[in-house]
């Protein structure tokens, strides 16, 4: 199974500068909600707000504040962002099973979030 750190330097990493943005999002939010207004997408954590082009573009954001990056790239090209946030939501749903199946007799929630926290920081390298 192909890693998260390997899919984003594939596929996010690897295209020119000008293809991509970067983008700084909170470090372990509480709750993550996306919501649609008036003037686009965004993204609610606690209480900071981050305005996305579209609803990909904050599902995309989502899958990497979920896994505990603060600093990520985003591809500006909208098509190229739908072609690969299904097989990044997909290594996050697997790797989240692989994590959840090995915690499984972990009760302390704080042991829990410091493993997902460590299992994720490795992965993404």
């Amino acid at each position: 199974m192909k890693k998260i750190g390997q899919f984003y330097r594939e596929k996010i990493l690897s295209l020119p500068e000008n293809l991509r943005i970067k983008r700084v999002i909170p470090i372990n939010p509480n709750k993550i909600k996306i919501e649609k207004d008036l003037f686009g997408w965004k993204i609610i954590m606690d209480n900071e707000i981050i305005e996305c082009n579209s609803e990909e573009e904050a599902r995309y954001i989502q899958v990497f504040t979920d896994i505990g990056m603060d600093e990520i790239f985003v591809p500006k090209d909208l098509e190229y962002l739908k072609q690969i946030l299904p097989e990044l939501e997909e290594l996050k749903r697997k790797t989240e099973e692989i994590i959840e199946m090995n915690l499984d007799g972990i009760r302390d929630p704080r042991i829990r979030a410091k493993v997902r926290y460590e299992v994720y920081l490795e992965i993404t390298k």
